[in-house]
């Protein structure tokens, strides 16, 4: 069976798929399988992207340097021309939606009776729906409607957004995988500083609750003891707005930002801080939190996030994302023990890494794709 990977990019500066996906192919490589991943380079070279280890299975086309995505879609569909001619039964597992690679790959497994699945990554939830809302409207109607009808199955990588897709009629067969984890053998040593530290991590953009975290951090009224770390690419120009909105605030004395970090960095950011807070409004899975709670950070996010375990389980707060709540668990978090925290911590170390491995992630997904072609 050749599984083929579909992603529009891997940019690292683009979000949790970047990593996810190309860790996925490793581990379905690593068990055996003939995967490939096919994904578009971006024009401008000097952008870092992410790959599977096995580079000869990684299919690359450029974007053109003014049409960008929009340049893609042919040479999506000649590139899995060339992969598939010749294979029994391939399966195309394509990430994201409303994307013009997105729609390239459905056209092209749609004329050409190839198996696919999709992996929505968040992109189906309320909010991620109602961004953007007159653009996604009319590619609803347009393709992408459509384009989900005639896909052979869904991957989803909690319930939460399982039920989503099933809130829009899809009632294709669905398989719920979870993301795996990458945790390096032995975490850096934290530094010694003289404050306590809230970390932010992720992309500096609307749809990850930071206005609404720093209006809470500002109404709690958290001690001077605290400061808040915010690191993370920036995203059309939303940290400026965010670094303005610090000023208005009056926060520039316990808030900062970092901009984006490489993996050591990252890493040495989870381990220096106290707590992790990401209050988004849409996350299909939220790999950062998972990283946090493998650090041994506890954890504050939102029911827009599939992370009710975090309550289930005493590893962190789980609310809705509105400034009230939030407001008030951020004061319960800087109002608790180093100690007490620390716990709370080690609970969600424990939890995550015996809860999300690769090997299983891909076994299960392997084990879908085959279910899906013995049903045709």
């Amino acid at each position: 069976m050749r599984i083929i990977q579909t992603i529009a990019g891997t940019r690292l500066d683009h979000g949790g798929t970047s990593r996810s996906v190309p860790a996925l192919c490793d581990a379905l490589v690593g068990l055996g399988y003939d995967n490939h991943l096919l994904t578009a380079s971006p024009a401008d070279s000097t952008i870092a992207c992410n790959y599977p280890d096995d580079k000869e299975r990684v299919h690359l086309v450029r974007e053109s340097a003014h049409l960008r995505q929009w340049g893609v879609g042919k040479q999506f569909q000649s590139q899995l021309t060339r992969l598939t001619q010749s294979q029994s039964n391939p399966v195309v597992h394509d990430h994201a939606v409303w994307l013009p690679s997105n729609h390239a790959v459905a056209r092209f497994c749609s004329q050409n009776r190839v198996h696919r699945i999709v992996s929505p990554r968040g992109m189906l939830g309320s909010w991620a729906m109602g961004h953007g809302h007159w653009k996604k409207k009319l590619a609803w109607h347009l393709y992408q409607r459509s384009d989900l009808y005639k896909a052979t199955g869904f991957h989803a990588t909690s319930e939460q957004e399982a039920d989503e897709i099933r809130a829009l009629g899809f009632q294709q067969p669905i398989v719920v995988a979870p993301n795996g984890l990458d945790v390096p053998e032995q975490l850096p040593p934290r530094r010694t500083c003289d404050f306590r530290q809230a970390l932010f991590l992720s992309r500096i953009h609307p749809k990850k609750g930071i206005e609404l975290l720093l209006r809470a951090w500002k109404s709690a009224g958290v001690s001077s003891q605290w400061r808040m770390l915010i690191a993370g690419p920036d995203e059309n120009g939303h940290r400026l707005e965010m670094e303005k909105l610090v000023k208005s605030l009056g926060l520039r004395d316990t808030v900062s930002f970092a901009g984006p970090l490489d993996d050591i960095a990252k890493w040495q950011a989870y381990v220096d801080s106290d707590l992790f807070v990401l209050p988004s409004h849409n996350e299909n899975f939220g790999i950062v939190i998972a990283e946090a709670m493998a650090a041994g950070l506890p954890v504050i996010t939102t029911t827009g996030t599939p992370w009710r375990a975090l309550v289930n389980d005493k590893m962190g707060w789980w609310v809705e994302p509105k400034l009230e709540e939030l407001t008030t668990v951020l004061l319960d978090a800087s109002q608790r023990s180093r100690s007490e925290l620390a716990e709370m911590g080690t609970r969600a170390s424990k939890y995550v890494r015996q809860n999300f491995c690769w090997k299983s992630t891909a076994e299960k997904l392997a084990g879908f794709y085959g279910e899906m072609i013995a049903k045709v």
